[in-house]
């Protein structure tokens, strides 16, 4: 069982199908099914609880656990581990290498960030994705706000349900390089960008890079903690400790 929806599950995916591994990929959404939908597998898209994935792994004789979900899809990966310990079998991890740079203004809870902005002035860029958007709803400063998502129909209704207005709304699918990321923050003025540790293939890197070449401020969501076994930071090193 692979949990992914990210386009390093999409490689892990091929990788695995290659070593001749017989692969079930779970994914929360139709776009992460449609990552791997060109590969040779079986994809359940459901936002899976842990006795959904219970029932999917005992249907599917499920003997190996891969969780490649997004860092910060933290209750999945924990129902994955207790999965792992419940069937008593392998659980491995793969997490993207984190960037290192100086991250003045982080946080690991969203309520002190969403507070710091309260105090900051100038026009901000929300990148943190759609799924906690609802957060940001009674932002005093809210008109000044840009919110950078996925251009589907899920993730602009809940913009919208928000309360950000469609001139807010940037329906973009990255990642991007520098010079597009600085067209942005110019256009809309941005002095302020709020971004996910979300590494080097969710284009953090060139997000940061363009806030530092346009003095953009950069706020952090740190990741969160938590104690994975088995856990690689290259897809190699992962592949080839299962066997």
């Amino acid at each position: 069982m692979l949990a992914g929806g990210t386009k390093d599950s999409r490689v892990i995916a091929e990788k695995l199908l290659i070593d001749k591994h017989k692969v079930i990929v779970t994914t929360a959404t139709e776009y992460g099914g449609q990552l791997i939908s060109h590969l040779d597998l079986e994809v359940k898209v459901a936002k899976l609880d842990l006795e959904g994935l219970k029932k999917l792994a005992n249907e599917m004789n499920i003997n190996k656990i891969v969780d490649a979900t997004h860092p910060y899809a933290v209750e999945i990966s924990k129902n994955l581990l207790e999965l792992s310990t419940i069937l008593e079998v392998p659980y491995y991890r793969y997490e993207r290498s984190m960037l290192e740079y100086e991250k003045e203004n982080s946080f690991y809870n969203l309520e002190e960030l969403i507070n710091f902005l309260e105090g900051v002035k100038g026009n901000i860029l929300l990148t943190l994705g759609s799924n906690n958007i609802h957060r940001f709803k009674d932002l005093k400063n809210k008109k000044s706000v840009y919110v950078r998502i996925l251009p589907t129909e899920y993730a602009i209704k809940k913009c919208e349900d928000a309360g950000f207005r469609p001139s807010q709304i940037l329906g973009l699918q990255g990642p991007f390089n520098t010079t597009f990321n600085q067209a942005i923050y110019g256009n809309y003025d941005i002095k302020y960008l709020v971004t996910k540790e979300s590494g080097a293939t969710g284009g953090e890197l060139e997000k940061v890079e363009a806030a530092s070449n346009l003095g953009v401020k950069v706020v952090v969501l740190k990741r969160p903690v938590v104690q994975y076994r088995n856990l690689y930071n290259k897809i190699d090193d992962l592949i080839g400790a299962i066997k």
